[in-house]
């Protein structure tokens, strides 16, 4: 029963903040570890569990996808072939291996949330105007190999991307932060059932609990200041990386 409610909370707070500005998994993750999951085991039921609680938000904000899904339609192709070979090399990477990785990927996820919408600021300054496209394409395939091999602070990421590519502020474009992340997560979601690692009565508990959040986290975040937002899920984020790297 402790382990139930643990995995309720967890997937409640990871669809929360999933869908207020992203970072579910630097909080489902630890849980799912402490619980006597292996790394990898542990990564592909926080990423099975964790992907209807997308489905909340996009409704939510059906309207603005709706409206801008004509301009956007064409990074999901890069979105979609990254997911696809992130899931298929970390279901096949060994347990020390990924564990080995993981610190760098904890570090990026943390940076992206702490940056928030500096991290836009930073990439525009980058990126050529004359490239804007192409580079946005190119930026769309890394995050969704980010998300199909962990995932953690892709939010931040998407909205960086998506921001650039449509020239609107992150506000105007979580409606379509939440789309893409489902869709990358639904490409990933493949073969991470195929390979057999799912801890099914964690994944199902973190589910219930993340769909609850997703709603909830959609509501809210549209009545809330967006740095105050970011700055608690970064705080929490902070914590819970910090927490795992020392442990």
């Amino acid at each position: 029963m402790n382990e139930i409610l643990l995995f309720l909370a967890a997937g409640f707070l990871g669809g929360a903040v999933n869908a207020a500005a992203g970072g579910a998994k630097l909080f489902v993750f630890p849980f799912l570890l402490a619980s006597g999951l292996p790394p990898i085991a542990a990564n592909v039921t926080q990423g099975v569990a964790l992907w209807p609680a997308q489905l909340p938000a996009v409704w939510v904000y059906r309207a603005e996808i709706r409206a801008e899904f004509r301009n956007l339609f064409t990074l999901l192709i890069p979105a979609f072939l990254g997911a696809l070979s992130g899931a298929i090399i970390m279901v096949n990477s060994s347990d020390a291996a990924f564990v080995g990785v993981v610190p760098f990927l904890l570090a990026i996820a943390v940076a992206a949330i702490v940056l928030g919408p500096r991290t836009t600021d930073l990439m525009r300054r980058v990126l050529p105007a004359a490239r804007l496209k192409a580079a946005t394409a190119v930026l769309m395939a890394a995050t969704g190999f980010y998300g199909g091999f962990f995932g953690a602070g892709m939010g931040f990421m998407l909205l960086a991307v998506l921001s650039i590519a449509t020239g609107r502020g992150l506000v105007q474009v979580n409606g379509a932060k939440n789309l893409f992340a489902f869709v990358i997560q639904s490409v990933a979601v493949g073969p991470m059932v195929l390979s057999g690692l799912v801890n099914w009565p964690a994944a199902v508990c973190v589910l219930i609990g993340g769909v609850i959040g997703g709603y909830g986290g959609a509501q809210l975040v549209r009545r809330l200041p967006e740095n105050l937002v970011r700055l608690g899920v970064a705080a929490l984020g902070v914590v819970l990386t910090l927490t795992f790297l020392a442990s």
